[in-house]
This record gives structure tokens, C-alpha cells and sequence, in this order.
């Protein structure tokens, strides 16, 4: 038997075989196999609820499907969707995959309008299912996106310009369209035949968050999706199945897809609302009125919950699983076992790549190491290398590349990007930076795009974060660089307190700490900068907004133009 290899690569077999199926097939499938089953319940802060089964979703959708089809609609089109996450939503993205035809995801708070204008010129899309919204509160920004983009303002169909169907009812001066779903849904259109939808046919494209530059158009098949084994509940579980999870449609970790796939219940809320700390409490209410099982929350709720007084769990409800991910997670949050959950589980994954690793079940006999996302997901494999793409040893830090059947094809309209992202022997460049730890975890370090150039060195933001979320009455903290004429750039601590602490203090606890601590050169990495925030400016994702804040953090101490200039 060949000794172990010390290289950093990380591989867990498959743990069954791939399902050769599409998302269409499958949601079939369930409506004739569980047709009363509530798969997607909508709660509302004002504490109201509505759901859809496994029959009336797909009836609904199947009708949908038919209707986009007698307006022109083929397979393999291109097909937008845009608005908040609504049942009517859901049944929006089935009726646009039952048509053969490829969902865009269109997030509508996006910077102006004209970012959508050029999406739907990348990727030709044919029509746009616009949800105004519960009381049409989305109607002005759908307004004007709409009016800046290249779509159909009257009744009369011209093949040159996007057609517009909204999915409620919706009086929009200036778009004069008779079509919405409720209408739809009565038409006789029994006898329009759809296509046959295949594994390898486009399904869904994404967009990533723009956050370092102009965001990219990630398209994946039905294939990717239904074959993926990866699921955020242990295959062992013996109970039935709530999940709640509120992230965005439009994001690959709030795609429904997933849960039609898996036949998994859904229950979701508009992002907004866990977004406000004071919906925490109301967000608890809902977990335990459904009486879910599981829940995927983003850290920044998990905190708020940690916070919540105990009287509010006076109850003693408690959930088996919570998932998180997204930022560096430790210690403090695994404070939520035993008060809110049984188990929790650290995700990591990429609208590249949808799941990645993931850790867990966690308890809190050991320490979590910061960064630790565990072992790789079923299928999926994982190296690191160095700057020349040759695997490293394990413990050493490098680029992390990943490699599955579940990648995305490619970057919509953009060849050179795609080329770029791969390797020729296709593993994925992820970006991120990290290591593999002697007992096979995948350990994150940070992005490399984020990597402060200070002089010949480079250091990367997220592990002095992590040290200075250690610190009392700091409550978010971020990294940037500022300009420096002789090093190029230089560190700047920004931090938004959560009780009496001056940026003197902060100073005072990196000396006294950042040289105990394991990171990568600790002399290196000593921030000279710290400036206090009352609040950060925000990505739609709920992190905070680095461009923005790394603006101003140079504004604010007058470097602006004398060195480096944005990462």
C-alpha cells in the first residue's frame, strides 16, 4: 500500500451515483409522489403566511411554461426573472425551465438600471417575469429598469424589444400589458406542447456580486443541479424536513431550485427582514411556528440571536441543525449549540462551484479554528498550489482550486474570462487563499484579491479581522488598504464599536496581541491605521461594502491619489 501523500489535496468520494435528470423531471416527479406536501412557505413580518405544494407548483408552472411558449419563447433561450423572494417567484423560475428556456437571475436593487440593460444584451434574453412585490412595493425601481431597457411598452408584440410579463397584477404607467399570471393561469392553452428538456441543457445563470469589479454571468445545466449530492442535512437524519433559509432567490445558496430537487420544505422570508436586529425575535417566532428542523442563517443573524435575552427561549424550542458560512466563523458562534440548536455546520461554497466543503456537526468540546471549513463534499476536489500551480505541502498557505462533474460551463459572454478560470486540466481558480490541515480540513485565509500589497509583502485582511472580532465592544470590523507612497499600500483598521472603546484602544490590543497569534508574519501584518465607524456601508449580501469603506478610509485620512489606487 502506497504511503499517504503529503500534498495539499482533498477528495471524498461520491456517496451515491449521479442523477441524470432535470429540474423539470424531478418536480414532476414529486407532485405525482407528494402532491399535498408543502414545499415553500412565504412568511411575512406583518405575520402573515401562504404556501405551495408539490402540486400546485408544479400546475401552475406547467401552465406558465405553456404560455411562454405561445409568445415565441424556444429551448435555450434566454429568459430574465426579477424581484423579491415570493411564491409567485418560484413559480416564475419552474415555468421558465419547464419551457426549455434558461433563467437569468436579475437582482432589481442593482446599481442603475442600465447593468440590467447590458445583461439582457449579453445574454440576448427574449423576456422578462418581473414581481412588483406584495402592494407592489417594488414598482418605482421596476419602473425605471424597465423604462431603460430595450422592452415592450404597448400590446403589440415587436421582435426587436423584451416582452414584459408581470406575476401579480400590476398597473405600470407606460407598459400596457394585459398579461399577468393570475390571467395566465386561466387561459385554455392545454394543447401547446413543450419541449423536452435534457440533463446538459442550460438551466440557470447567476450573477456574482460585483464585489471586486463587474460582475460575471455564471450559467450552470439542469445537470449540475440535480446531480449534486451535496446536502446541508446529514443523509442519517430521521425526521421530517422544515428548512428555513431566506437568502436571496437569485443567489446560488438561495436558489429553490435545491429544494425542489431534494423535496425539502422551505420556509423563507424576504432577506430584508433579517437583515433590520430587531426583526430577530419575530424571525425566532417564525422558526418556531413552523417548528423547523434546520435553518441556514448568515452570521450576522446568528449574532443577533446569541444576544437575544434567554427569556426569549424560555420555551426550550431548539432547532437539530444550524448552517452558516460566508465569513471567517469561530468560537463565538458556536455559542448558539445548546441555546438555539442541537448541531451546527460550517458551508463553504461559490456560484462557481455550489458546495465546496462542509463542517460539521460541531459541538463545543474542542476549540474552532478560524477559517476551518472542513472536509471536501462528496465529489468534489480540492488542491492548493503555489504562484506556479504546482500542489504545495500540507500546512504551507497557497491558492485553493477546486474540481467537480458540478462546476459551472461557463462566464456568460465572456470566453477569455472562462479560459482564465480554468486550468487546462479543468480545476477551477477559486481566488480564495488557505491551506490544508493535517487532519484533511480546509482551512480559509482570506481572497486573494483582497491581499494588502505592503511593500514586498502581502497580507491578507481576514485573519487580523478575525483577531479584532476577538476583542470586546467591537461589533464588525474591516480591513483596507490606503495608499502609501512608499510601500505602495498600508493597513487600516476600520471598526463600528458596540460599547465605550476609542481607535487608541484597538491599536493597543494589536500590539498586545497580534504577535501571539498564528498568522503569517505577525510583524508584517501590524495595522498602522484605525478609524471608528458608527455604521458600515453595506453590499446587498448583507457584508460590509470594502470598496466603499476603503474610499473613504483614504478620503478620511487624506491619502487619496499619493500611492496605490483600488484593488
Amino acid at each position: 500500500m502506497d504511503p499517504p501523500s503529503n500534498l495539499s489535496y482533498l477528495h471524498t468520494p461520491p456517496v451515491k451515483p449521479n442523477n441524470y435528470s432535470t429540474v423539470t423531471r424531478v418536480a414532476k416527479e414529486n407532485a405525482r409522489l407528494r402532491p399535498n406536501q408543502e414545499l415553500f412557505i412565504h412568511r411575512e413580518l406583518d405575520g402573515s403566511r401562504s404556501s405551495l405544494t408539490n402540486a400546485s407548483l408544479y400546475q401552475q408552472a406547467d401552465q406558465l411554461a405553456r404560455f411562454l411558449v405561445t409568445q415565441g419563447i424556444k429551448r435555450g433561450d434566454v429568459v430574465a426573472l426579477a424581484g423579491p423572494n415570493t411564491l409567485e417567484m418560484v413559480i416564475g423560475m419552474l415555468g421558465i425551465l419547464s419551457a426549455g428556456a434558461v433563467v437569468l437571475n436579475v437582482i432589481i436593487t442593482v446599481k442603475t438600471s442600465l447593468d440590467v440593460k447590458a445583461l439582457f444584451q449579453l445574454t440576448r434574453a427574449k423576456c422578462i417575469l418581473v414581481d412588483c412585490g406584495e402592494n407592489n412595493s417594488l414598482l418605482p425601481p421596476v419602473k425605471t429598469m424597465l423604462e431603460n431597457c430595450n422592452v415592450q411598452t404597448g400590446e403589440t408584440s415587436q421582435d426587436d424589444k423584451i416582452k414584459v410579463i408581470f406575476l401579480r397584477k400590476t398597473d405600470l404607467d407606460g407598459f400596457k400589458t394585459t398579461e399577468n399570471l393570475q390571467k395566465i393561469l386561466s387561459q385554455s392553452i392545454d394543447e401547446v406542447d413543450l419541449p423536452h428538456v435534457y440533463p446538459e441543457d442550460n438551466a440557470i445563470i447567476f450573477t456574482t456580486s460585483g464585489s471586486t469589479g463587474k460582475p460575471k454571468l455564471v450559467l450552470h445545466s439542469h445537470f449540475d443541479f440535480a446531480s449534486f449530492p451535496f446536502s446541508l442535512i446529514p443523509s442519517t437524519v430521521d425526521y421530517e424536513l422544515m428548512l428555513f433559509n431566506d437568502r436571496p432567490f437569485g443567489w446560488i445558496g438561495g436558489t429553490p431550485v435545491s429544494n425542489i430537487l431534494r423535496s425539502e420544505t422551505r420556509i423563507f422570508m424576504d432577506p430584508s427582514v433579517s437583515m433590520n436586529t430587531e426583526n430577530v425575535d419575530f424571525l425566532w417566532r417564525v422558526l418556531e411556528e413552523e417548528r423547523c428542523t434546520d435553518a441556514l442563517l448568515a452570521p450576522f443573524v446568528i449574532h443577533d440571536l446569541i444576544e437575544l435575552p434567554q427569556k426569549d427561549t424560555k420555551d426550550r424550542f431548539m432547532l437539530q441543525h444550524i448552517f452558516t458560512g460566508g465569513q471567517m466563523i469561530d468560537n463565538y458562534y458556536t455559542r448558539i449549540i445548546g441555546k438555539f440548536c442541537h448541531e451546527m455546520a460550517i458551508v463553504y461554497a461559490c456560484t462557481e462551484g455550489t458546495g465546496i466543503t462542509l463542517h460539521g456537526p460541531i459541538d463545543r468540546t474542542e476549540p474552532l479554528l478560524a477559517g476551518d471549513v472542513g472536509p471536501a463534499c462528496p465529489g468534489v476536489e480540492i488542491r492548493v498550489v503555489d504562484p506556479q500551480e504546482l500542489p504545495i505541502e500540507r500546512g504551507l498557505t497557497g491558492k485553493i482550486q477546486i474540481r467537480s462533474l458540478h462546476l459551472m460551463k461557463e462566464y456568460v459572454g465572456s470566453p477569455e474570462l472562462t479560459k482564465e478560470a480554468f486550468t487546462e486540466d479543468r480545476w477551477f481558480r477559486t481566488g480564495d487563499i488557505g491551506k490544508v490541515s493535517s487532519n484533511g480540513h480546509l482551512i480559509l485565509l482570506g481572497r486573494e484579491s483582497d491581499a494588502i500589497k505592503r511593500g514586498t509583502r502581502k497580507v491578507y485582511p481576514a485573519m487580523l479581522e478575525f483577531l479584532l472580532k476577538k476583542m470586546e465592544s467591537v461589533k464588525e470590523v474591516c480591513v483596507v488598504p490606503v495608499p502609501d507612497k512608499r510601500l505602495y499600500e498600508e493597513i487600516c483598521v476600520c471598526f463600528v464599536p458596540s460599547g465605550k472603546i476609542t481607535p487608541d484602544d484597538v491599536q493597543r490590543y494589536c500590539e498586545q496581541n497580534l504577535f501571539t497569534e498564528n498568522t503569517v508574519d505577525s510583524l508584517g501584518e501590524m495595522p498602522t491605521y484605525f478609524l471608528q465607524y458608527e455604521v458600515f456601508p453595506k453590499l446587498g449580501s448583507g457584508k460590509p461594502d470594502k470598496k466603499a469603506i476603503q474610499v473613504d478610509a483614504s478620503q478620511r485620512l487624506g491619502l487619496t491619489g499619493v500611492g496605490a489606487s483600488e484593488n
